[in-house]
């Protein structure tokens, strides 16, 4: 919750600072006209997801490709590796994984009106499909058979395991140089199906992170906006 209350802080920051200095920028007096015109491509890295290995989440590495349509709907890429290496302290299990990830879906501008100037920071809404196909290694000390007695080893590697999910999400971009903006998105993530193996059960989804029927999620992202000239 902490961090959820900082993100949502450093949001209002970041959206509110640099308005005084966007102002008289040309971005800020583009009249929005309605059409989906293609405005140009920005590139962007996620610096959220090395934090979150703090949190014994795992550590994912993120870039994205975002499209303009007429400064209202961005339609969104995003590709990143997820992985995790984790021993439970209570019952001896370690878990180790890795694999790529990627998610696709678009962001709509809130702060959008037709009629009226397009301003350089906004808040917008995220819709994303994600999934991903992983290997992973569990083991465990050894388990007691109930029936035979004795002990019985419980060790599997290179384990196949697929993960999809929806996200919901909403967030700032704001300007922060002429072709560079940066912003958060707060997101509820919804996993949709994951497909477990005979003898364990995925325990850890890149790009998605531990294993929950639900779960909230954040991104931190430095844009780059490639020029574009008609």
């Amino acid at each position: 919750m902490r961090i959820l209350n900082y993100i949502l802080l450093s949001s209002l920051l970041l959206f509110t600072l640099p308005c005084a200095t966007n102002a008289q920028e040309k971005s800020d007096t583009i009249i929005a006209d309605g059409k989906l015109t293609f405005k140009g491509i920005s590139i962007s890295a996620d610096l959220f997801g090395y934090a979150s290995a703090l949190l014994d989440d795992g550590m994912s590495s993120e870039f994205a490709i975002e499209a303009n349509l007429g400064n209202r709907i961005f339609p969104v890429i995003e590709a990143g590796y997820g992985s995790i290496d984790i021993t439970d302290e209570n019952f001896g299990i370690h878990y180790k994984s890795g694999a790529p990830y990627m998610r696709v879906g678009l962001n709509y501008n809130f702060s959008y009106t037709k009629g009226k100037p397009v301003r350089p920071n906004y808040v917008y809404g995220a819709l994303r499909f994600g999934y991903s196909r992983m290997k992973y290694d569990v083991s465990s000390p050894p388990i007691q058979d109930p029936v035979w007695g004795g002990e019985q080893p419980f060790a599997h590697s290179d384990v196949n395991g697929f993960a999809s999910w929806i996200e919901l999400g909403v967030g700032v971009s704001v300007k922060i140089l002429k072709q560079f903006r940066m912003g958060w998105c707060v997101r509820y993530k919804a996993r949709a199906n994951v497909v477990n193996s005979e003898n364990s059960n995925v325990g850890y989804i890149p790009g998605f992170g531990t294993n929950r029927h639900t779960r909230f999620g954040a991104t931190y992202s430095l844009i780059y906006e490639i020029p574009f000239k008609k």
